[in-house]
């Protein structure tokens, strides 16, 4: 019987870490996102950036083809 009180105890402590290494990992992954791909590093898309895009690809293959 001392075993199943033991380890009754132990379980809030146990359920009060997982939460917090979660919390942690969250807090984490938001950071790499806001501090790497948050919005004021976003790149405004016009259908002329677009395009300008497509045809300098386009350019590109072309001369190494020729």
């Amino acid at each position: 019987m001392s075993k199943a009180t033991t380890s009754g105890k132990s379980r809030p402590r146990l359920l009060l870490e997982i939460g917090v290494v979660l919390c942690c990992k969250l807090a984490f992954i938001f950071g790499l996102w806001y501090f790497f791909f948050g919005p004021d590093k976003r790149i405004e898309q016009t259908p002329e950036n677009v395009a300008s895009g497509i045809l300098m690809r386009a350019d590109r293959t072309a001369d190494v083809s020729n």
